[in-house]
């Protein structure tokens, strides 16, 4: 070989060499900005298993996420897999941030339903009193109206706002029920057909639940059906009560009517 093809040669692994070293360097440059991402991802995902609030949670999950995407995709070889599993976590999330918005949302209660919610169901939570008002309707009822029918199933459960109703057990009137009072309570928790008659003595304003939705509703959230059991318990002990002091004191019983009207 001549000293001409000698240096041909050496020059032309020069070049290659100093190729190399280019794409070596340009490759660093590249990787540095993917690999500060990839800390970056790694550092929301450390500040979000140190939060406690689901909403932050997720948003910060989202924030690591989107940093990875980059990452995995911007490479001589993109790592399809991560890329693909980082977008469905991306996804849900996103979708669990904005069913979380929407069970934040404030609730607005009618004046009806806030004297309610203070006076029966303040061991719940306000939206947790709107998830039970979403199903409930607001009926009336006018003299002599029947609410429900002994020996009949209770297909509803009611609970009286305004005005009285009377108790009749085989056509002899034993009791009334009034305003903060709810009818129909021991058909819902047993399941069995109502034991008495009841029927508006004066105009009455309810709210009415269909018994088979509240039931699946309460099914699937077990808080709820916890505390709704506590309001109904306590409902139940309100009348007990109230019929032991009308049995020793029946000149009570007219002031006790009239109290609850009120």
């Amino acid at each position: 070989m001549g000293d001409k093809d000698r240096a041909r040669t050496t020059h032309e692994k020069g070049d290659c060499r100093r190729r190399c070293n280019a794409r070596r360097v340009l490759r660093l440059h590249r990787a540095a900005p993917m690999t500060s991402l990839l800390h970056l991802g790694n550092i929301f995902y450390l500040v979000a298993y140190s939060v406690r609030d689901m909403m932050w949670l997720r948003i910060i999950t989202v924030a690591a996420t989107l940093c990875l995407i980059p990452y995995y995709a911007v490479r001589e070889a993109p790592l399809y897999a991560p890329i693909i599993w980082c977008t469905l976590f991306t996804l849900v999330n996103v979708v669990q941030i904005v069913l979380l918005v929407l069970q934040r949302r404030p609730i607005f209660l009618g004046e009806e339903e806030l004297h309610l919610y203070r006076t029966i169901f303040r061991a719940l939570t306000p939206r947790e009193f709107g998830k039970l008002l979403s199903i409930a309707e607001w009926k009336k009822a006018n003299v002599g109206k029947m609410l429900l029918e002994q020996d009949e199933p209770a297909n509803e459960l009611m609970l009286i706002a305004s005005g009285q109703a009377a108790v009749e057990l085989d056509g002899r009137r034993v009791t009334e029920v009034c305003a903060g009072q709810f009818v129909g309570e021991m058909g819902f928790l047993t399941q069995q057909s109502a034991s008495a008659r009841v029927v508006a003595a004066a105009q009455v304003d309810y709210l009415a639940w269909p018994s088979s939705k509240l039931r699946w509703m309460l099914d699937g959230a077990p808080e709820l059906h916890l505390k709704f059991q506590g309001v109904l318990g306590s409902d139940l002990v309100a009348k007990l009560r109230q019929g032991a002091q009308s049995a020793a004191h029946p000149s009570l019983v007219d002031a006790l009517h009239t109290a609850g009207a009120e």
